[in-house]
């Protein structure tokens, strides 16, 4: 491991954290939400609309790392198979 993409590597951590913490409050929100409908077709639109479209966007930070991972994954790879060659 190449200490050229640590920043890459630190940053991904940071945003694993964030993301699984905005999918945390996504469920804690949705779940007052629910609750708190008054009507069952409301708690209903509140789960399947509001929840599933809070999870999406609260899961964006994870994709995000898993990109920033292998671009520095592939940045060492050809790192290393260029310093073969030389």
């Amino acid at each position: 491991m190449s200490p050229g993409y640590g920043a890459l590597r630190l940053w991904a951590t940071v945003l694993i954290f964030v993301g699984v913490l905005g999918v945390v409050f996504v469920v804690i929100g949705t779940i007052f939400a629910v609750i708190q409908a008054e009507i069952f077709a409301q708690g209903l639109a509140m789960l399947l609309i509001s929840g599933m479209l809070g999870a999406l966007f609260a899961k964006r930070p994870i994709a995000l790392r898993q990109g920033l991972r292998t671009r520095a994954d592939i940045a060492e790879y050809i790192q290393e198979q260029q310093s073969r060659v030389r």
